[in-house]
């Protein structure tokens, strides 16, 4: 029986689109560790986030982001 699956979406081009969704914030795909980094600098304090998922890493920037004036 053959399944099929939905096309891999480039982590670079993940990283682009998130990237562009969250201009304050640096992204990066960990080949090693296979999960999303971001940084971003909130009241002077640098914040980081590591995410399993591009979903992962909007909800969780989101949540940062809405927290900072």
């Amino acid at each position: 029986m053959q399944t099929t699956s939905e096309p891999q979406i480039s982590p670079a081009i993940v990283v682009r689109a998130l990237s562009a969704r969250f201009p304050r914030w640096t992204i990066w795909w960990g080949q090693a560790t296979t999960h999303y980094w971001g940084v971003s600098r909130h009241n002077g304090i640098l914040i980081h986030v590591e995410a399993r998922s591009a979903q992962e890493f909007v909800r969780r920037a989101r949540e940062i982001d809405a927290g900072s004036p």
